[in-house]
C-alpha cells in the first residue's frame, strides 16, 4: 500500500464469481410503468425513460398542463429550485423553500395534499447548502410507504407518504440527527455541515452522502469529514458508516501525510449517489478535501478525495475505487451521479459505470471490477510554485471517449471574430498565466508581475449536478457541458484563514464585453459508449443577446455559440428533452436523440432551474421541471406539460 496507489479492489476471485451470480439472480420488482420512484428515475441514475406517448409525431401538442405555485405569503422567495419531483401512485413528492418543506401534490392537476414544513433555527440559518436541495427519497415495505428528506441543518427526517405526518418510530419521533452519527465530536448547532442532494434508498438502507461548506476560501484546514452514512429505514439507527478521509489502521491512511487526515475535511459526496441492485453495489462520487484549490496542509494523495468508490450497500465495505484527481487543488469535485448503463465494446457485452466530471472526461469502468474500460493514461502535470504545495506528479487521462469540452487555456482558444478582438483577447491574458488541464494555481502578487492562473474548465465549468442521461437502449450517454473560466490567484490571507493560502481570483477578463474564448459557449454531446466516440455534439441553445448585440460584432455573422449556463437532459424511447439551465435563455427544447436536431421548442416564463423528468398517469404521459427569473420577479414554479 502506497501513496501512488491507483486503483484497487477487494474482490478476490471467489467474489467476483458471487457478483456474476448476482447479476443473474432475480432483480427487485420493477416501479410500475410510468412512476418515477428516484432522483434519476433508476437506482443506476440512467435518468432514461421508456414512455414514448410524447415523440417526434405528437410533440408539437405540448402544452402547460397546470403550474404548481408555492404559497406567496412564503417568505423569502425561492429563485432556485433544483429538486426533481418523484411520482408515486399518481402524487408528486418535492422539495422547496429555504427550509426545505415537503409538498405532496395531485400528478394530474397539482392540487396540493399535504406540506410538511420546520424551521430549524440557528441551526438551519448556518447550513452550508440551504434551499430546496434536489428533492426526496421514497421507501416502502409493500405496506408502509415513507418519504425521506435530508434537512439543510443535516436531518434525516422520516414522515407518512400519505399524510405527511412525521413517524413517531423512526429516530426520535421522525428524526434522526446525522451530526451525532458522523464519529467525531461535534457542536451540533455550530458544525457545518448538510446536504444537498436527496439520500438513496435501498431495500431497508437510507444512504446519505453530505455536503459541506464550498472550500474556496475555508477559515480554517481543518474542518468536519464528509463521511457516508447508512440508517436503518424502519427504526432510524445507524447500519454503518464509511470514513472516506481513512482514519488510522484503515486503507487508503498512509496517502495522507503529516497526520493530515486526522484533521481535514470535506471528501463527502454532495452529488446524487447510485446503486446497481443486482448486486448492492453503491457507487459514491466523492468531493474534495479541504480545501478546493490548496493542499499544502494534506501532502499526498489523499484517499478518497475526487475517487469513484464502490461500497456493498448491506455492509459498508469497499468493494472498489478509482481516484479520478489524486491531490485534488482544482476544485474537481465528482459532481455528477455515476452513471449505469450496459455497452457492447467489440463485441464483447460489459455492464459499464460512468462518471462524468468538471473536467470534461468521461471516466468508463467496469462496474464489477473497477478496470477502466479503455485505458486510462497516467501522465506527467505541470507542478505548483505555491510555497508549500506538492502537486501529485500525474493524473490519469481518459483515451476513450475524448472530452466533451474545452480543457486548458492557450492563444489558440482565443476569441478571434476580429483581428481586433483577438489583439484585445492576447493583450487581456497578458497579466495572467495559462496552461493545459491540471496547470496549478500561481499566486496573485507573483515575480513575474502576473496576477493568477486562468484555469480551464473552472469550478463551474464542464459537467455538474445536473449530470447525464443514458439511453438504456442504445449505450448513449447525453452530456450538457458549460466552458467556464475560473480564476486561481493564490494569496496569504490571515485574517479570514488559517490556512497557509487561499484562493482570491475574480472573475475571468472579458473582451469588449465578450468572453474571452471563442464558441461554443455550453454544449450538448452525445457519446455512443459502445465505441467510446461521438454521436454529435451541437450548441446548446442559441447565442445570448449579448453576444448577438455586441457593437464589436456589427455586420459579422458569427456560428451559433450556445448559451452562458449548464444544460440539463432527459432522454425518453423518443426523444431527447433539454433546456439551457439555470440563468440561461427560457426555453425547453425536445431533439433527435440520433442527431441532436431541434424538433420542438416553447418559450417559458424562467430559465429551467432543475433537471427535467416525465411520469405517466392513466395514460396520459407528463413532462415536469422548474423555471425562474430573479431579474423578472418569476419566483421558482414547477412546470408540468402534457398534451390536452
Amino acid at each position: 500500500m502506497t501513496t501512488r496507489l491507483r486503483i484497487s479492489s477487494i474482490l478476490g476471485a471467489g467474489a467476483l464469481f458471487a457478483g456474476a451470480l448476482g447479476a443473474q439472480t432475480a432483480k427487485p420488482a420493477a416501479d410500475p410503468p410510468g412512476e418515477w420512484h428516484n432522483y434519476n428515475h433508476d437506482l443506476g441514475s440512467s435518468r432514461y425513460s421508456a414512455l414514448s406517448q410524447i415523440d417526434r409525431s405528437t410533440v408539437s401538442k405540448l402544452a402547460v398542463a397546470f403550474v404548481w405555485k408555492p404559497d406567496s405569503g412564503v417568505a423569502p422567495r425561492e429563485f432556485k429550485n433544483e429538486s426533481t419531483p418523484l411520482m408515486i401512485h399518481g402524487v408528486l413528492y418535492f422539495t422547496t423553500a429555504l427550509n426545505r418543506d415537503v409538498v405532496a401534490a395531485d400528478a394530474t392537476t397539482g392540487k396540493q395534499k399535504w406540506r410538511w414544513h420546520q424551521d430549524e433555527g440557528v441551526r438551519g440559518e448556518i447550513a452550508p447548502r440551504r434551499g430546496s436541495g434536489r428533492g426526496v427519497s421514497y421507501w416502502t415495505d409493500g405496506k408502509e410507504e415513507r418519504i425521506f428528506v435530508t434537512t439543510p441543518g443535516y436531518r434525516l427526517i422520516a414522515l407518512d407518504a400519505k399524510t405527511g405526518a412525521m413517524i413517531p418510530t423512526f429516530g426520535t419521533n421522525g428524526v434522526v440527527d446525522l451530526k451525532l452519527q458522523i464519529g467525531v465530536p461535534l457542536d451540533v448547532d455550530k458544525a457545518v455541515i448538510g446536504a444537498s442532494s436527496p439520500p438513496l434508498v435501498f431495500e431497508d438502507f437510507v444512504v446519505i452522502g453530505p455536503a459541506l461548506e464550498v472550500g474556496s476560501r475555508p477559515v480554517s484546514y481543518k474542518n468536519v469529514p464528509g463521511r457516508i452514512l447508512a440508517i436503518d429505514a424502519r427504526t432510524g439507527k445507524l447500519r454503518w458508516r464509511f470514513n472516506t478521509i481513512p482514519t488510522q489502521g484503515e486503507f487508503g491512511f498512509d496517502t495522507w501525510e503529516g497526520n493530515s487526515a486526522s484533521y481535514t475535511g470535506n471528501t463527502g459526496a454532495w452529488a446524487p449517489l447510485t446503486l446497481d441492485p443486482a448486486r448492492g453495489w453503491l457507487y459514491l462520487p466523492v468531493e474534495a478535501a479541504t480545501g478546493d484549490y490548496y493542499g499544502g496542509h494534506r501532502l499526498g494523495d489523499n484517499l478518497f478525495s475526487t475517487t469513484l468508490l464502490c461500497v456493498d450497500i448491506r455492509t459498508g465495505k469497499r468493494v472498489w475505487h478509482y481516484q479520478i484527481v489524486h491531490h485534488d487543488i482544482w476544485d474537481y469535485d465528482n459532481t455528477t451521479a455515476p452513471i449505469l448503463t450496459d455497452i457492447n465494446v467489440d463485441g464483447k457485452k460489459i455492464e459499464a459505470v460512468v462518471q462524468l466530471t468538471k473536467q470534461s472526461f468521461a471516466y468508463v469502468f467496469d462496474r464489477v471490477s473497477g478496470k477502466p474500460v479503455w485505458p486510462f493514461v497516467e501522465k506527467p502535470v505541470p507542478t505548483s510554485d505555491i510555497p508549500g504545495e506538492r502537486t501529485a506528479p500525474t493524473q490519469p487521462f481518459p483515451t476513450k471517449p475524448p472530452a466533451y469540452d474545452r480543457q486548458g487555456v492557450s492563444v489558440d482558444d482565443l476569441i478571434d471574430f476580429t483581428p481586433e478582438l483577438r489583439a484585445a483577447a492576447l493583450e487581456a491574458i497578458k497579466p495572467y498565466h495559462i496552461g493545459p488541464l491540471f496547470t496549478p494555481a500561481t499566486l496573485q502578487k507573483a515575480a513575474d508581475g502576473t496576477k493568477g492562473l486562468l484555469s480551464l474548465p473552472g469550478s463551474l465549468g464542464g459537467a455538474d449536478w445536473e449530470g447525464g442521461a443514458a439511453d438504456l437502449e442504445t449505450g448513449v450517454v447525453y452530456v450538457g457541458s458549460h466552458t467556464a473560466i475560473s480564476v486561481l490567484a493564490m494569496a496569504r490571507d490571515s485574517v479570514h484563514s488559517d490556512m497557509n493560502v487561499v484562493n482570491l481570483g475574480g472573475g475571468p477578463p472579458t473582451v469588449q464585453g465578450l468572453p474571452l474564448l471563442k464558441p461554443l459557449y455550453s454544449r450538448i454531446t452525445a457519446i455512443n459508449m459502445n465505441r467510446g466516440d461521438f454521436l454529435f455534439q451541437i450548441p446548446s441553445g442559441e447565442t445570448p443577446d449579448r453576444v448577438k448585440n455586441s457593437p464589436a460584432l456589427k455586420g459579422i455573422t458569427i456560428p451559433t455559440t450556445g448559451g452562458f449556463a449548464r444544460p440539463v437532459v432527459l432522454v425518453t424511447k423518443t426523444l431527447l428533452f433539454a433546456a439551457e439551465g439555470w440563468g440561461g435563455a427560457p426555453i425547453f427544447r425536445a431533439l433527435d436523440k440520433k442527431t441532436g436536431e431541434v424538433v420542438w421548442s416553447t418559450p417559458l416564463p424562467g430559465s429551467v432551474s432543475s433537471v427535467p423528468m416525465t411520469y405517466a398517469v392513466n395514460g396520459k404521459q407528463y413532462i415536469a421541471f422548474w423555471v425562474d427569473d430573479q431579474r423578472g420577479g418569476v419566483a421558482s414554479q414547477l412546470m408540468v406539460y402534457a398534451i390536452p
